[in-house]
């Protein structure tokens, strides 16, 4: 038995999980793991099963077999045994990941992962991301060079998905584990540093820590901010546009009558509510100057891989190529 030093770690979780599903789920509704067998998504269903005994949702699990390792049949058993144990239903799903996709095997998996939960028809699909995968994700994307939405990194709640364990650090579900002997799977590609996230978790990070202990939870914390930054200038976007409907063709007097900085905004939001990446800072500030100066003989164009933007007669157009 673990001793009770570790109590607070163990509370910590507990509690976590239970105000996510408080303020969001209600009595009735069906709420689903995405259930890998790793340590998060272990630590997160069994919190829940707890949770739901004292509650009234349903709850049941899904678990996406990748198939990309030679393991994964085996931690499919885990899987099934772990929720057996729990008297949780549990699903298995097959994908079949894209391998040339150019984003990358493990991005590749990550978006089958998604759309399968996706496609799921529960109320509320939790997800096992903590604060030490935020504070990866917030230095990932700041490296490649996101703005404020980028920094926000993963919310708690978006849409159906809810993530509860996005203010508990990686050793204190380790901790939890441990005081109620859960046993769980190792995915051995997670110790693989050509892949980026796990460079930063075990080589960037770690000595980041060893000057700021606090680092990680204080990454975490400074996405939740620059996520309420985000919310706030979505709120901007849709001032700005004036009691237009959010859909293109949009005028171009919209971008003309702003400053820069709005237009800007208003564009990446448009962008974002189309679901769709906003260019690169460079091209987008060059297209947004040519909105707002170009003359009527002038048909500004951006053609990227999943879309194209262009002025044709007093509208901005959008066309998803997807």
């Amino acid at each position: 038995m673990a001793d009770s030093r570790n109590k607070p770690s163990i509370e910590s979780v507990r509690q976590a999980v239970a105000a996510c599903l408080a303020a969001h789920a209600k009595p009735g509704q069906l709420v689903v793991v995405g259930f890998s067998g790793g340590l998060d998504s272990t630590v997160l269903l069994h919190t829940v099963s707890g949770v739901a005994r004292e509650s009234s949702f349903c709850l049941s699990a899904l678990h996406v077999h990748h198939g990309l390792s030679a393991n994964a049949d085996a931690w499919a058993d885990a899987c099934t045994h772990a929720c057996e144990e729990l008297g949780i239903p549990l699903t298995h799903l097959r994908v079949d990941v894209p391998q040339n996709t150019g984003a990358g095997l493990e991005a590749s998996a990550r978006e089958e992962r998604h759309k399968a939960l996706a496609d799921h028809p529960a109320d509320w699909i939790l997800l096992g991301h903590h604060a030490d995968d935020q504070a990866e994700t917030v230095l990932h994307n700041l490296l490649r060079g996101a703005g404020v939405r980028g920094a926000g990194a993963m919310p708690e709640s978006r849409g159906r998905v809810l993530r509860p364990l996005l203010g508990v650090t990686r050793d204190e579900l380790l901790a939890y584990a441990q005081f109620h002997r859960l046993s769980w799977v190792e995915d051995e590609s997670n110790a693989d540093c050509r892949y980026t996230r796990n460079f930063l978790r075990h080589e960037i990070l770690p000595r980041i820590a060893s000057r700021f202990p606090r680092a990680g939870k204080q990454l975490a914390a400074a996405a939740a901010r620059f996520g309420e930054a985000d919310a706030l200038l979505e709120d901007l976007a849709t001032l700005d546009l004036r009691g237009t409907s959010p859909e293109f063709p949009l005028p171009l007097k919209l971008f003309r009558e702003l400053p820069g900085t709005r237009a800007r905004n208003l564009l990446r939001a448009m962008l974002t509510w189309h679901e769709v990446q906003p260019p690169d800072e460079r091209r987008l500030n060059e297209f947004v100057r040519q909105l707002q100066n170009a003359g009527n003989d002038r048909h500004p164009r951006i053609d990227l891989a999943n879309y194209s933007l262009w002025c044709d007669a007093g509208r901005l157009h959008f066309k998803n190529l997807n």
